[in-house]
């Protein structure tokens, strides 16, 4: 009977151990687990993140100001520190406007100048983005386009709404994207449209034209599905305006995160719509 008694306790013992073995080895971690998955996570919590907030023209610095219009201002905090983006665009008068400022009273009207050069003006529109580095601030890139001598209607300026900060690649550093239209012309032609999208001193670009709805087919139907890329296209297409909402190539995204082409295709497809109302006249 004593042996019996001993056996039956050995054997619950083991029961015993193996089932706090198999309970312990059940709370550990999966073998699998991403390595350094929390310390990732620890610093990516870390990061600031981006919020812009615009800017008005009495808040930025003088030597931050630019020649010409304010267009847009933003600031914003990322692993630089402070940011502030600047745009303006300066237009210079014709030969008629100048006539008519100084002798408002003589100045000949549109209908009796002759000289297409006397309706002739320029426009510059120029973007600086800014990091401020113990209180002072330093040009972190600029760009700068314009049109010249246009006697006819001219268009020169950011789409709406379209200006962004982004971090993409999720690296604590801002990614500046804007989009702008340019065209000197009297029809319905498209504009010349570009996507400059910038982090830090890197630069990478979408360049092509709009798409304008002038009757009744709708826009959509002439937008192309899928935009890239004009460079493609054949010489008879591009002779016949068939290059509209195309951009010519997506060679400058091959070296940049696969995120930032991506978003950029988005943006294209948004902006590059034009209606003949919407034409801006500067």
């Amino acid at each position: 009977m004593r042996q019996r008694c001993t056996i039956g306790l050995l054997v619950f013992l083991l029961v015993s151990c193996s089932e706090k073995q198999e309970s312990s080895t059940a709370a550990l971690p999966p073998t699998n687990a991403r390595p350094g998955a929390n310390a990732a996570d620890a610093t990516a919590a870390s990061r600031p993140e981006i919020k812009p907030q615009a800017v008005p023209l009495a808040q930025i610095p003088a030597p931050q100001r630019l020649p010409g219009q304010l267009l847009e201002a933003w600031r914003w905090q990322d692993a630089n520190g402070e940011n502030l983006l600047v745009v303006f665009r300066a237009v210079t008068l014709s030969n008629q406007q100048r006539a008519k400022q100084a002798h408002p009273a003589t100045a000949p009207d549109s209908n009796e100048v002759e000289e297409m050069g006397d309706f002739e003006r320029t426009a510059r529109l120029m973007a600086k983005q800014y990091v401020l580095k113990q209180g002072k601030y330093t040009v972190l890139w600029r760009l700068q386009d314009g049109v010249a001598a246009c006697a006819l209607d001219m268009t020169l300026g950011l789409k709406p709404s379209s200006t962004t900060i982004t971090d993409l690649d999720q690296d604590g550093q801002g990614e500046t994207t804007l989009v702008y239209t340019a065209a000197c012309r009297g029809d319905v032609s498209p504009a010349s449209l570009k996507l400059i999208m910038r982090e830090g001193p890197d630069k990478y670009a979408l360049r092509g034209s709009t798409v304008v709805q002038y009757d009744s087919v709708p826009v959509l139907q002439r937008q192309p599905a899928v935009p890239c890329c004009a460079e493609k296209l054949s010489k008879a297409q591009r002779e016949q305006g068939d290059d509209a909402g195309y951009y010519e190539t997506e060679k400058e995204f091959q070296r940049a995160p696969p995120a930032f082409l991506s978003f950029a295709r988005q943006q294209w497809q948004k902006f590059s719509i034009e209606k003949v109302e919407d034409h801006t006249e500067i």
